[in-house]
């Protein structure tokens, strides 16, 4: 399998999926099918359909009580030794009513969607991008809405934009404000795939952008893929959750499909826009919880290794993590030795 015939096969199962997920969410908000179809359950499907198409899953799990404290749902890591790019997703779904209800959640403060944009610094890498999927149907949406893009992609700036300033009643959640000019989410590679195509390498792909952070204001997804859409230039070390989930230490965690990293977050100290955060003391029975969430009953235990977040010397403060890493490692993919 070539590297390019590896993302046209994803791109095809990302719209299949976003017809699944088209389906699902037409029936249950227009036709009253009862289905239990939350943001997370059609993202825990999601990543099931696409179980092929990374190298390693990695379960992020924090000592954080409120899941503002997650910097995303997902992301994708792609890379390989010291150079990756991060793609960042926070998924919506629409309700009955055509709005995405949890946009900005808590709507008191819009946390969720600041940390998603303004993330702490020591938690990106030098390339990322930030992204809301929205998960979609007609006629709910109350504009046209394909089937193929039943999972969408916006700029998460653009939302921002258009979502306006808490609270609630004061912000936009409609999805026919939010749904015009995203794209079917497995176009988010669209930009890759044409420069595979002309025959660049994904290590040469990937080593042209990981030092190239993108310009505050970025008007199309595919920019992320244009070395020559950039802000100067950055270096310096990986995120330290990164640097430990694609470190090599010969481990049960190198050679696992699906792992998990516990993430000690407290020394990070607040964001600077958070005025609510408990102390260590007051986070410790909520930790436990957290890190036992992955070893249910319903679940094998995996593979896991442990970090403690250091301070950092960033004014934003606190920490911005995904609860899901799809790493794609060059190195790693079936390409690689074909």
């Amino acid at each position: 399998m070539t590297e390019v015939t590896f993302f046209e096969q994803m791109q095809r199962a990302m719209s299949a999926q976003a017809e699944d997920v088209w389906d699902m969410v037409h029936y249950s908000r227009t036709e009253g099918y009862q289905l239990r179809l939350g943001e997370v359950t059609a993202t825990e499907q999601n990543f099931f359909r696409l179980r092929d198409f990374w190298t390693k899953s990695v379960y992020i799990v924090t000592n954080e009580p409120d899941e503002v404290d997650t910097g995303a749902d997902w992301e994708w890591l792609i890379g390989h030794g010291q150079s990756w790019v991060q793609i960042r997703v926070q998924a919506k779904i629409l309700n009955r009513n055509g709005r995405f209800g949890e946009l900005g959640h808590p709507h008191s403060s819009g946390q969720q969607m600041e940390r998603l944009i303004n993330p702490n610094p020591a938690d990106v890498t030098c390339r990322w991008l930030p992204l809301y999927v929205f998960y979609a149907a007609e006629p709910a949406a109350g504009v046209p809405v394909a089937r193929e893009a039943g999972c969408s992609a916006q700029l998460a700036s653009r939302v921002h934009d258009v979502y306006g300033k808490p609270p609630a009643d004061r912000a936009t959640l409609r999805a026919d404000a939010h749904l015009p000019g995203s794209i079917a989410w497995a176009r988010i590679f669209d930009g890759l795939v044409s420069r595979l195509r002309s025959g660049s390498s994904l290590g040469d792909i990937v080593d042209s952008l990981a030092n190239r952070p993108l310009p505050t204001q970025l008007h199309r997804i595919d920019d992320f893929w244009d070395p020559n859409v950039g802000n100067g230039t950055c270096g310096g070390a990986l995120p330290s959750y990164v640097e430990k989930i694609v470190q090599r230490s010969g481990d049960d965690f190198d050679a696992a499909r699906v792992a998990r990293l516990e993430v000690d977050t407290s020394r990070r100290g607040p964001r600077g826009d958070d005025h609510s955060r408990h102390s260590r003391t007051e986070l410790e029975p909520y930790r436990a919880l957290s890190y036992a969430r992955y070893n249910g009953e319903s679940t094998v235990a995996v593979p896991s290794r442990s970090l403690t977040l250091e301070p950092s010397d960033s004014p934003v403060g606190g920490s911005s993590l995904p609860r899901v890493v799809s790493v794609i490692d060059i190195d790693e993919l079936p390409t690689a030795t074909s």
